[in-house]
């Protein structure tokens, strides 16, 4: 029997390696930093500030606002404020102010002189140094020019600054980041609000399986051909054939686009069926103090449901493929039906039936001048008695003679005198009793093949009809 304290000696000796072991990889491990301080993100050292402002300081305002007449001047204050870490050097600059592509607000670059309002606005230096944590106040004059076009005029105040900083390739490369404020400045004078879609695209990703429809992008491009500033809203339609409506967007906000300039937008429609001819129409609505715009547009283009149109070629080849089948049987069976018709059995018919009576007719009626004399009655020949009758020459008298081979047997009625028989018709001579056996073995031999005509004929029409039948 085992004791109970050597086991309880191996366990105790185990758990102590055990221990032993973890302590070791606690030790190994680097103690963690105890109040480490946060990661700067890029860019921290340099952080600025640009708002109106005045002589005395920052205002309410979020941005530049003028209505003034061509030929007139404002002065006026810009407040730029160091929220960075380091002193700010800048440069101070006005620009004018264009739509991106994307419809967002953008300036000018340095390396590009403005010609609007940028050209009009005045400072008294380019650059400036802000302390941490201060602001500077610049002031800077706005002189309209007189030949200045009525409507919006629109650029901004730019403070920039350049760093030096590494790219990808470790490179040394300056940096300019630029902040500005807005200037918008409306030049008395009759406005003419105008827009115009000038361009619609339309790109569809036509699906294999139709029934789930696929993803239409329709892209357009609004441009401002007026001389005031406008907003708005726009939507996208699109119909099939019949004007069936297939699908339509949301209502898409019109970013603020600015006098001479066009924006691009696009818009993704999913779950569009591929119904044949698609017309995909934009819509769009610029929001003009006072006036209404309404601007349409529309661009057409295929989506075809492969699959739909390949099982219709195939039920279409069937059904065809069927009709010319059936037509070529009904012209066979109207071909059979005028060989082997009951018409053409009844002519046949009728044809061996003639055949036969005539037969039967000349059967009975014999050949011409076959049928004998007619012979008086009370001198028909008795049984066993041949007479023989002769006509004698026209310079022998006329006398009557009995052939004495004449049976003894046979007597003569004394009250009745045998009187010559009639000659034939034809002069040929002979008993007259042969020539009606003769007419019916011609007659019997003319039905046989009059029989057997007809019953040929008949036996080829049944075979025909079994034919067309089958």
């Amino acid at each position: 029997m085992t004791s109970a304290r050597p086991v309880r000696s191996r366990i105790a000796t185990r758990a102590g390696l055990l221990f032993a072991l973890l302590a070791v990889l606690l030790a190994a491990q680097p103690p963690a930093p105890v109040n480490a301080a946060p990661a700067k993100a890029p860019g921290d050292e340099f952080k600025w500030s640009v708002v109106p402002s005045s002589p005395k300081g920052p205002t309410v305002r979020s941005r530049f606002e003028y209505g003034l007449k061509a030929g007139e001047e404002v002065s006026d204050w810009v407040a730029v404020s160091n929220l960075g870490t380091k002193a700010l050097k800048v440069s101070v600059y006005p620009t004018d102010a264009f739509n991106a592509p994307d419809g967002g607000f953008a300036l000018l670059p340095a390396s590009e002189q403005p010609k609007d309002v940028g050209a009009w606005i005045t400072l008294p230096r380019d650059e400036y140094t802000v302390p941490v944590g201060k602001r500077v106040d610049i002031p800077f004059k706005l002189r309209i020019p007189g030949n200045a076009e009525p409507g919006d005029h629109i650029g901004g105040l730019i403070a920039s600054a350049t760093e030096t900083t590494t790219n990808e390739q470790g490179q040394q490369v300056n940096v300019e980041r630029r902040i500005a404020a807005r200037v918008y400045l409306r030049v008395d004078g009759p406005a003419q609000p105008a827009a115009e879609i000038t361009k619609v695209d339309v790109q569809y990703d036509n699906p294999v399986i139709p029934f789930g429809g696929g993803d239409l992008t329709v892209t357009y491009q609004v441009a401002n051909t007026g001389n005031v500033r406008f907003g708005g809203k726009a939507r996208i339609e699109v119909r099939g054939p019949l004007g069936i409506r297939v699908a339509n967007s949301e209502v898409i906000d019109i970013p603020e686009l600015l006098p001479d300039s066009e924006i691009r937008i696009s818009r993704k429609l999913a779950g569009v069926f591929p119904a044949g001819r698609l017309d995909a129409q934009v819509t769009v609505n610029p929001q003009v103090e006072g006036t209404a715009l309404s601007l349409t547009e529309s661009r057409s283009m295929w989506a075809v449901p492969w699959l739909i149109v390949i099982v219709l070629l195939l039920v279409a080849g069937l059904l065809l493929s069927w009709f010319f089948w059936r037509r070529r049987n009904r012209r066979l069976a109207a071909a059979a039906e005028l060989i082997g018709s009951p018409r053409a059995d009844t002519v046949a018919t009728a044809r061996s039936r003639g055949v036969v009576l005539a037969a039967v007719a000349l059967a009975l009626a014999g050949a011409p001048g076959a049928m004998p004399a007619e012979v008086p009655r009370g001198l028909e020949p008795t049984a066993g008695v041949e007479i023989g009758v002769s006509i004698p020459p026209p310079t022998a008298s006329p006398t009557t003679t009995v052939s004495p081979t004449a049976s003894p047997t046979a007597t003569a009625s004394p009250s009745e005198s045998p009187s010559p028989s009639p000659s034939p018709t034809d002069g040929t001579g002979g008993g007259g009793g042969d020539l009606p056996r003769t007419g019916l073995a011609i007659g019997a031999f003319v039905a046989v093949g009059a029989a057997l005509v007809g019953g040929g004929a008949g036996l080829r029409m049944a075979a025909r009809r079994r034919g067309s039948d089958s």
